[in-house]
C-alpha cells in the first residue's frame, strides 16, 4: 500500500477562482467535477441511479458553474460517466461556458466501472441496508472494504487513466462523489473525512499538471450548493 503523504504534492483546497490561477501560469487542469443536484436514489436501485435526472435546481447551478469559466471555453475538454445525471452536468456546464452542440465523450471508467469497485453487485448489497458513509469510511481507512479494489492501486489506475485521456488545458470530467473522495484521500489531500467536509454538488478533485511534469492535487469547491444527498423527487 503506498503512504498517502508520499503523493501528496502541494495539495490543499481551493474554488474556482484558484482554478483560473492556476490555468493562467500556464498549467494545466482536469477537474473530476461530481455532478450537480439529482433526486435520491432509491436503496434498491442497483444500477446506482442511472437514468436519475438533474434536478432543476442542479441544471441551474451547473450552468452557473460553466459561467465562471467561460474564459476556458476554447481551451476546455469535457468526458462524462455515462450516467444520465453526470451527462447532464456536463451539458449544462458547456452551455454555461457559452459553448455550442459540445462534444462530451462518455466512459464508464468514471462511472460504475470505476477502478475502485471489484464487483459492482457486492457494492450494491454492501449499501443496500444504509450505512453508506460509515462503510466509505472504513475503506478510506483500512484501504480496503467488501467489493472494492485496493484503495492506493484504484486511485493510481484513475490517475493514469485520466492522465492518457486528457489531451487540453482544461478538463471537465463528470463523475460521482465516492470517487472524488477516495481520490482525494488517497492523494493525501483531505486526512480524514467525515460528513461536514464530504464532496457537494460539483465539487471537484483536481490534478494540476505543470509544465516541468510535476503533478499537484487540489480540492477544489464549487460553492453552490449545500448538499451531499439528493433531493426528494
Amino acid at each position: 500500500m503506498k503512504n498517502a503523504s508520499e503523493s501528496a504534492v502541494m495539495c490543499g483546497e481551493t474554488d474556482v477562482n484558484g482554478v483560473a490561477a492556476e490555468l493562467n501560469r500556464g498549467n494545466r487542469v482536469l477537474l473530476m467535477v461530481r455532478h450537480a443536484e439529482r433526486p435520491k436514489i432509491a436503496s434498491d436501485d442497483p444500477t446506482f441511479g442511472m437514468t436519475l435526472p438533474l434536478t432543476e435546481a442542479g441544471k441551474d447551478m451547473s450552468y452557473t458553474f460553466g459561467t465562471l469559466l467561460k474564459p476556458y471555453a476554447a481551451v476546455t475538454q469535457f468526458m462524462a460517466s455515462p450516467l444520465l445525471r453526470t451527462r447532464m452536468t456536463a451539458e449544462c456546464i458547456a452551455r454555461g461556458m457559452g459553448i455550442e452542440n459540445p462534444v462530451i465523450p462518455v466512459d464508464d471508467f468514471l462511472g460504475n466501472s470505476t477502478p475502485y469497485f471489484a464487483d459492482q453487485h457486492a457494492v450494491f448489497e454492501l449499501f443496500r441496508d444504509g450505512g453508506f458513509f460509515e462503510k466509505i469510511f472504513d475503506y478510506m481507512r483500512e484501504g480496503r472494504q467488501v467489493g472494492f479494489c485496493e484503495l492506493y492501486e484504484a486511485t493510481d489506475r484513475l490517475e493514469a487513466w485520466c492522465a492518457e485521456k486528457f489531451t487540453a488545458q482544461l478538463g471537465i470530467f463528470t463523475t460521482h462523489d465516492l470517487y472524488n473522495c477516495a481520490f482525494l484521500y488517497a492523494r493525501g489531500v483531505v486526512k480524514q473525512f467525515s460528513r461536514e467536509n464530504w464532496t457537494r454538488f460539483l465539487d471537484s478533485a483536481a490534478i494540476v499538471f505543470e509544465p516541468s511534469g510535476a503533478r499537484r492535487y487540489l480540492f477544489v469547491r464549487a460553492n453552490l450548493s449545500d448538499g451531499i444527498t439528493g433531493v426528494e423527487s
